[in-house]
């Protein structure tokens, strides 16, 4: 019997809620998959789609149940939505510029643009600061709402001549961004290899030097040590509040008397709780902004 030799592409389709974005970005990259792509609606904040294209001969059907299966079990982790999936099979499409077509010039704020790596600078935004990423590196580009409101508030408050430590730097974005904003230097830490990876390759994409902005692999107890006695002006710090907990008996370490922390990823509903507990530990809420249920805080140290 002659078996089939056709070559094609399986395209998944995957609707979600924005807040396990970065987990299933982490998913994919660890799976070593980078031909995928992200596409919301502005109508509808609340839900949008994961296009994943992949190789029918390296796809099987038991290996195409057991990806979207851990997909679904990561979503559970975080909620009990029933996310709404579909594959759909391609034959004609070319898959290198399939995936790319969806990810598109981002505006950020009034001064920042995020900038794909393959796209040329639109005319509309060429008088933004580009920030160039590849999505397919790892983590995403900036879209998340708490992201988002990290690159807003260094807009709002840029860090001009300013050191600066980025705990969990994921690809490296805020980083780029404050370096683009005036910051003197960066020091970038993450305890996740991809992410170090992501961001070394996206210092490159723009330009920078590891004098402006180096990163490296450890905890936030290896940076205090590599740091001391030199104090960040700003910490800047987007994760979970249970995380963040747990980082900030280091922050007076990393900082000094007039030093200010940046904190997001944590939703509304838990600023007071974290406002207290860091108030506890010296740290005296400034500012709070607030998107899609997400927050920022700023804090300074409290000084009596």
């Amino acid at each position: 019997m002659i078996q089939s030799t056709e070559f094609f592409w399986w395209k998944f389709e995957l609707v979600f809620p924005p807040d396990v974005e970065e987990s299933f970005l982490w998913f994919l990259n660890m799976a070593g998959i980078k031909s995928y792509a992200i596409e919301r609606s502005p109508d509808n904040l609340q839900d949008q789609t994961l296009m994943v294209w992949l190789p029918s001969h390296e796809w099987l059907k038991k290996d195409r149940e057991e990806f979207e299966n851990s997909l679904l079990a990561l979503n559970k982790a975080f909620r009990e939505d029933v996310l709404n999936t579909k594959w759909e099979k391609i034959i004609d499409e070319d898959w290198s510029s399939s995936w790319k077509k969806f990810w598109k010039a981002d505006p950020v704020g009034s001064k920042i643009l995020i900038l794909p790596s393959w796209l040329e600078l639109p005319d509309i935004y060429s008088n933004r600061i580009v920030i160039k990423l590849d999505p397919g590196s790892a983590f995403g580009t900036g879209s998340h709402p708490t992201t988002r409101l990290c690159l807003e508030d260094l807009e709002r408050n840029p860090p001009l001549g300013k050191k600066v430590v980025d705990i969990g730097c994921g690809s490296g974005v805020l980083g780029i961004a404050a370096i683009k904003l005036g910051a003197k230097e960066v020091r970038a830490i993450d305890i996740d290899s991809l992410a170090v990876r992501a961001t070394s390759e996206n210092i490159v994409l723009n330009n920078l030097s590891q004098k402006q902005l180096s990163v490296s692999l450890g905890s936030i107890e290896n940076l205090a040590n590599q740091l001391n006695p030199l104090s960040a002006d700003l910490l800047i710090c987007n994760t979970l509040s249970p995380v963040i907990k747990e980082l900030a008996p280091y922050f007076f370490k990393l900082t000094h008397s007039y030093s200010r922390l940046c904190l997001s990823g944590l939703l509304v509903a838990q600023v007071e709780d974290i406002t207290n507990f860091l108030s506890i530990l010296g740290w005296e809420l400034i500012d709070s902004y607030s998107s899609d249920n997400w927050a920022l805080i700023r804090l300074c140290r409290n000084h009596p």
